[in-house]
């Protein structure tokens, strides 16, 4: 093969340039395909494929003496249980995956308000 120039081919900056670019686009296309294989095993990894029931403080719920439930709403995975007694409401937020107690709200009721004991 002869060019016009006269010289090698292999020498030319375009080659070089063509060469490198090829090598660092070679290079980012394997990062980004190892990237994606361990985002793939990453989410299909991280859940338990059953309910975890364990011992947590919400499995077994015991109203205290004189209260009563006023409402159960299931949202998201949330079980969201509204009680009363004569101290006030109280709502609680148990996760229905592994039972757990994400939160609790207590709203007291005002003196007035309290009915005699």
């Amino acid at each position: 093969m002869s060019t016009t120039t006269g010289e090698d081919p292999k020498v030319l900056a375009n080659y070089r340039f063509a060469r490198g670019a090829v090598i660092i686009l070679s290079i980012l296309i394997v990062i980004a395909l190892i990237a994606l294989l361990l985002g793939f095993t990453v989410r299909s990894g991280g859940r338990p494929s059953a309910p975890v029931v364990g011992d947590s403080e919400a499995t077994h719920v015991t109203l205290p003496s004189g209260s009563h439930i006023v409402s159960m709403d299931v949202q998201q995975n949330r079980l969201i249980l509204r009680t009363r007694a004569f101290e006030g409401e109280e709502v609680d937020i148990i996760d229905t995956q592994d039972g757990h107690l994400v939160g609790r709200v207590r709203v007291p009721l005002a003196s007035e308000e309290k009915p005699p004991k």
